[in-house]
């Protein structure tokens, strides 16, 4: 199965997802509507119940810091927000390699027809593409093994069922990771 089918398929199961009525009316109508998405992941609108639904099971405002969401936000929503967020950077790095492809093609078959094309040209292109295949691989595989984690719909604390020492032993750990990987953030946005 091609690539594009496959990612055609994938983003008519988001599509579904949003819009679960516009698909019983396809439906209807005789139009092909797949099976719903991974019975392992919540459906997109049991992840916000409405204001009177636990703040575990609601997905993270944008502001939660890591330990904010790692501590209060049930493991099962995280794994959720995780697939959904890098589901959309997959997408995005798939359709800029698929647009890299193409202009590649274009130079390619302009060169062919005796056109004058300079090699930088197609040597550009040729490196972005590469880069957006191996990212949109990477993240590919992320999303496959994030998908696939067990995880169960507690908290971490009640996961763990940790007592009041372990607890302050557990936020510790979490803000140092949160302090670690925020320095990374600032690293990576320096260079």
């Amino acid at each position: 199965m091609g690539m594009r089918a496959r990612v055609g398929r994938w983003l008519r199961r988001i599509g579904e997802r949003l819009d679960p009525v516009g698909a019983a009316a396809r439906a209807e109508h005789g139009v092909t509507v797949l099976p719903p998405g991974n019975p392992k992941l919540p459906a997109m609108d049991s992840l916000d119940e409405a204001p009177a639904a636990g703040l575990d099971s609601t997905p993270s405002v944008p502001w939660q810091g890591v330990r904010e969401r790692a501590l209060s936000k049930s493991l099962l929503t995280l794994r959720s927000e995780a697939v959904y967020s890098l589901g959309a950077l997959h997408a995005a790095h798939l359709a800029a390699a698929a647009v890299f492809d193409d202009r590649r093609l274009a130079v390619a078959l302009a060169q062919r027809s005796g056109e004058a094309v300079d090699d930088e040209v197609l040597t550009k292109l040729a490196e972005a593409a590469s880069i957006w295949h191996r990212d949109s691989a990477s993240l590919g595989i992320a999303l496959t093994a994030i998908g696939t984690a067990q995880v169960p719909d507690l908290t971490l604390a009640e996961a763990l069922q940790v007592d009041e020492e372990e607890e302050a032993a557990l936020e510790a750990m979490v803000e140092g990771y949160q302090i670690e990987l925020q320095r990374q953030i600032l690293e990576e946005a320096e260079s």
